[in-house]
This record gives structure tokens, sequence and C-alpha cells, in this order.
């Protein structure tokens, strides 16, 4: 039983440090941190956590931490390719301006958010 306390408290542990890099604009490294995090927390959820009320709040941090690591990811993307120019809260980015809709469309083919996706979709099954 040490294990699963252990293992949930390295996932707690990663996402504390992935929300202070995040906050201290420290974005490559939190996105490591958020994306490690997720897979300490999908781990005792397939084999640790007991109950169906901890597994279900365990997933729902997975989805925000998650949801947070794709924002990061698109970011630095687009960081990269356009370095010079910040964007502003609230404003399109330049590649929006040019129809180029942040849909997700296009970004399924990054392994590692297919490989997470994966992860995910083995423990979320839900029972109606």
């Amino acid at each position: 039983m040490t294990s699963t306390s252990s293992n949930l408290q390295k996932a707690i542990d990663l996402a504390g440090k992935a929300a202070q890099e995040d906050k201290a604009g420290n974005y490559e490294e939190a996105l490591q941190l958020y994306q490690h995090a997720v897979q300490y927390f999908l781990h005792v959820v397939k084999y640790e956590a007991q109950g169906d009320k901890a597994k279900q709040s365990i997933r729902a941090k997975c989805t925000e931490y998650l949801d947070r690591a794709e924002k990061l990811k698109e970011y630095l993307k687009k960081k990269e390719k356009n370095p010079q120019k910040p964007v502003k809260e609230g404003q399109p980015s330049p590649a929006d301006e040019k129809g180029n809709d942040s849909d997700g469309e296009g970004e399924s083919d990054d392994p590692e958010k297919k490989k997470l996706q994966n992860q995910l979709q083995g423990c979320f099954r839900f029972h109606f």
C-alpha cells in the first residue's frame, strides 16, 4: 500500500512543480512536468487506485493537466515559428489571422500526444 501513496504523492508533487514553473513562465519545463505528472496519475488509476470516486477525481485532474500541456505545447510551437512577436492575451495570433485556426486538426500527428491520448482512452472507460 505504500507504493500507492508514494506514486500518488509523486504525481501530486510533479503537478505542483509544473504549476509553479507555469506561473513563473518556464513553459518548456512546465510542459514536461505536466506530462510526467499525468503518467504517474494514469499509473495510479490503472493499477493502484481503489474506488470509482478516487479514479474519477484523478481522471478529471489528468484532463486538466493534459489540456494545459496542450496549450503550452501550442504556445511553444508558435513561439518557435515567430519568436519576434509575443501575442497579448485576448488577441489573435498571426497564424490565426492568416486563417490557420487552431482547432486541433493537424496536431494528431504528434506521437507524444497520441501516446497520452491512448493511455487516457484506455483508462477512461465509462459505464452507463
